[in-house]
């Protein structure tokens, strides 16, 4: 199928027909759910994943959940929001069963990072490039990176999902900016031709 008419074939399925496509089982129903939402969700996948290994496994237990709990869906327009949870929680829950996500970090340290200067370096990076830079971040700062500034998660939800407390969430998110803020730094430094550096 060409992609013009894939495009077409999307745009005639409304959320309701998805959702009631899915729960009777319609492969159509089912492809037209995986084409519109699978880019996106890959991009959470790869947000959160240690590894391409793991991102293949969230992106597919990810869909698995979706197809199995598509029924749970009250508001047909909340879908994408829907699907969107689902991701971050089967991230999440993939990561707490393979790597510790607390850091403990002394949370008087923590100061309002200068955001106006993170925000100007990372204008001048590509998407690619900031998506690198947030992967390699430690698993516990990329996570609440990723929740809080990213998919818009509070520190008290963040807190909740991960069984942290306010505080940790608060804490690791400084540790990521001050992480990201030197990568960048770096990463946005001339090198020198001479030199190499």
């Amino acid at each position: 199928m060409n992609w013009l008419v894939l495009i077409d074939t999307i745009k005639n399925w409304d959320n309701n027909s998805i959702i009631k496509g899915c729960i009777k089982f319609n492969p159509e129903a089912r492809r037209i759910l995986y084409e519109k939402y699978s880019s996106q969700m890959f991009s959470i996948c790869l947000r959160y994943a240690n590894n391409n290994s793991d991102v293949e496994d969230i992106f597919q237990e990810g869909f698995f959940k979706i197809y199995q709990n598509i029924g749970q869906v009250k508001n047909p327009e909340a879908l994408s929001g829907w699907i969107r949870k689902i991701f971050v929680n089967v991230a999440l829950e993939y990561n707490r069963k393979g790597h510790s996500l607390r850091v403990v970090i002394d949370n008087d340290a923590i100061e309002t990072s200068n955001e106006t200067t993170i925000n100007s370096a990372i204008d001048n990076l590509s998407l690619e490039e900031l998506t690198t830079l947030i992967q390699s971040l430690p698993t516990g700062c990329k996570t609440v990176f990723n929740m809080y500034a990213v998919d818009g998660y509070s520190h008290q939800e963040i807190a909740e999902a991960l069984g942290i407390s306010i505080g940790t969430s608060k804490s690791q998110l400084f540790v990521a900016r001050q992480i990201l803020q030197k990568k960048i730094i770096i990463h946005n430094q001339p090198v020198n031709k001479k030199t190499g550096n």
